[in-house]
């Protein structure tokens, strides 16, 4: 008999009720009767749910809301109503406060709250880092302590629930006694097990490992030491060590290669990866790695034989995104990766089967299971795109019920949400191409007003679903918006990754320019009224389309943009660990120091002179990814050589929009804009 049997949704009554009760928020939203287009809050607001997972009694759900607007708040509330929800407020009201990102239950008394945290770091740039910060909070006491900056979670210990595991580096002796006499001893970085007391923050060492150490595997108990792994720097090479009590024994030894990148970058090449965890039938320990230097895929390693076989699971030429363990046991589960819609695989047959009702109750949507309670009747689940936002429901097995909790956007009226089409196109070399186009849903697909927003990374890639900033509330205005994923995007392998170095300006935005002449000729669009905007990487494209193919669009919008490769990377190498991060991005982009004239080529601020089409510019005054200086010389630029181009500095917000405040403003800019110089049609 199916587990789930029927579809309600009372419960929605109950998380409204945990949001409105200590925030002061407003209900659901208006009729879409009452509202021809939907108002630019309802899409600039923080998201109304997010990051909610279930106790592990199965009794209170928790979650992050920005109902309140720019403030962020963890809300903890019971199922059944019993108590007054409580509110743990994220000090979201500029970006020097500490802004919350997520909640995860450490056990039915303990929540670990994550907050991102703006700090100097002593003697080095004056730019501001971000760092996560990490609490205990005991719902009991109402108190908290705080998490150790550089440990991990290895278990969540369900038979203890006032301890964790915790793994750690901490600065040790390492050598042995002999050198230690001799002053030859040293310190170092020592990857180490301890038991974490949840309730004072008290330590117990369970085991020690070595400078090399980079991971350990947990026993059955979740308690002891099964494997562990080193990368030995010293002898070149991974191994990895079989524990039984305190005796270790090596059952794995491979040696490694560095592959060179830019200047002085290194990457090691090697066979084996940080193993995950153990299978949940017994098959071996799942790791991932790249299949033949390409996609990455999922590879099990065997201690009994010291032997690895794979890849095991078909991600049809994508990036695996990752595996899902049973925070009970530790155990493997399934994993997970996003093709042109996600896509989810269980080892666990219970799941398997649970997994696949859910798809055919929500055949449009992406659907995740996020948590479960200890029992395993209880789960939250989360369906994205198709006809929502975002929706998350609470599934209780045992009755075989469904019941719908909130909407990420409840000011959008689902009649209102835009179908999100996936759209294959092939680039003028021949290259297979994809994207996503999302069309308003009360008009033909016929000669429409169209943007084109490359996504941000380069090496990132846009998802299927709910777009609040930069898809729907154009769709809603009457635009069609294709979000391309060009190559260089991540996510298809490192191969499509390769095919972008080098390519920033040419293939990459031709890849860009194609789509927008594959929509032309379909009838789609009409070419006379293209747009092109993004954000980062694809402020940068947005830029390039300006300045290379101005001939394309009717106007440009460019946020956080580069607009000059040589100011760039000039910054780059001043930052904190920018010699890496240079190395990176001479991969990418080209060195410019050595090849002045492709990046001259390729660089916006010195290609204006062909175009006249109106700019606008908007960037984060206090954006610590792209300076606010690339805008500030692309705005000067081309407002001395007289044409049109308009700059929006925002104020109190740095390179990710994380606000209400600067969400709006970039939606208001950008709309205001789009009206003067490519007005859709009037409905």
């Amino acid at each position: 008999m199916d587990v789930i049997n029927r579809l309600k949704r009372g419960i929605g009554a109950i998380v409204g009720a945990a949001i409105a009760a200590p925030l002061m928020a407003t209900g659901l939203a208006a009729p879409a009767s009452a509202q021809t287009v939907v108002p630019l809050e309802a899409y600039s607001r923080l998201s109304n749910i997010s990051s909610m997972n279930i106790s592990p009694d199965g009794e209170r759900i928790a979650f992050i809301t920005g109902a309140e607007r720019d403030q962020m708040y963890a809300v903890i509330t019971r199922i059944d109503q019993s108590e007054r929800p409580f509110a743990i407020p994220g000090f979201s009201q500029n970006i020097d406060d500490e802004l919350l990102f997520g909640v995860q239950w450490m056990s039915d008394r303990y929540i670990m709250i994550v907050y991102r945290e703006r700090v100097r770091i002593p003697g080095g740039s004056t730019e501001d880092s971000d760092f996560a910060r990490r609490v205990i909070y005991d719902l009991e006491e109402r108190d908290y302590l705080e998490f150790p900056a550089d440990a991990s979670i290895e278990s969540l210990l369900p038979s203890d629930p006032d301890e964790i595991v915790i793994s750690a580096r901490t600065v040790q002796d390492v050598g042995n006694s002999v050198t230690a006499s001799r002053g030859a001893g040293s310190r170092a970085f020592v990857f180490t097990l301890y038991r974490y007391n949840l309730d004072d923050g008290d330590t117990d060492r369970l085991i020690r490992g070595t400078r090399f150490t980079s991971n350990w595997l947990l026993d059955e108990s979740q308690t002891q030491p099964l494997l562990r792994q080193d990368f030995d720097t010293d002898s070149s090479s991974w191994k990895v060590f079989q524990y039984e009590g305190r005796s270790r024994d090596l059952i794995y030894e491979e040696g490694y290669t560095l592959e060179r990148f830019g200047r002085r970058g290194r990457r090691a090449l090697s066979a084996m990866s940080n193993l995950v965890g153990e299978d949940v039938q017994g098959r071996g320990i799942w790791f991932s790695q790249l299949r033949d230097r390409d996609e990455v895929a999922a590879y099990l390693f065997h201690p009994d034989t010291g032997e690895i076989s794979g890849p095991h699971v078909d991600t049809n030429g994508f990036d695996l995104g990752g595996f899902r363990t049973d925070w009970r046991t530790g155990l493997v589960i399934g994993a997970t990766w996003a093709e042109q819609r996600q896509q989810n695989v269980w080892f666990d047959e219970e799941f398997a089967a649970l997994q696949s009702q859910l798809d055919d109750l929500f055949p449009l949507s992406d659907v995740t299971i996020t948590s479960w309670d200890m029992s395993g009747d209880r789960m939250v689940i989360s369906v994205s795109g198709g006809d929502t936002t975002q929706d998350y429901y609470l599934l209780d097995r045992s009755s075989g019920s469904l019941d719908f909790m909130a909407t990420a956007y409840p000011e959008v009226p689902q009649e209102r949400v835009h179908p999100v089409r996936i759209v294959e196109y092939t680039a003028r070399d021949g290259m297979p191409l994809w994207g996503y186009l999302t069309l308003p849903n009360d008009r033909p697909a016929e000669n429409l007003p169209f943007l084109v927003v490359p996504h941000g990374g380069p090496q990132a890639r846009d998802t299927y679903g709910f777009d609040p900033l930069f898809a729907q509330p154009f769709a809603d205005m009457g635009y069609a918006v294709f979000q391309p994923n060009f190559r260089g995007s991540g996510g298809s392998g490192l191969d499509f990754v390769r095919e972008g170095h080098g390519e920033w300006g040419r293939a990459m935005q031709n890849d860009v320019s194609d789509a927008v002449l594959h929509f032309a000729e379909q009838g789609v669009i009409d070419a006379d009224r293209a747009c092109i905007w993004g954000w980062s990487y694809g402020g940068y494209a947005a830029l390039a389309g300006y300045a290379l193919t101005p001939e394309l669009y009717q106007c440009a919008i460019a946020g956080a943009p580069v607009s000059d490769i040589f100011t760039m990377m000039d910054w780059q190498a001043d930052q904190p660990g920018g010699a890496g991060a240079v190395d990176y991005w001479t991969e990418y982009i080209g060195d410019w120091r050595t090849q002045r004239d492709q990046m001259i080529a390729i660089s916006p601020l010195r290609n204006i002179d062909n175009t006249d089409i109106p700019l606008l510019l908007i960037h984060g005054v206090e954006d610590d990814i792209v300076p606010v200086e690339q805008a500030e010389i692309m705005y000067d630029a081309v407002r001395e050589a007289g044409k049109p181009v308009e700059y929006v500095a925002i104020e109190g917000d740095g390179h990710n929009l994380l606000f209400q405040r600067t969400r709006q403003i970039t939606l208001e800019a950008a709309t205001e804009f789009l009206m003067e110089h490519n007005p859709p049609d009037p409905r």
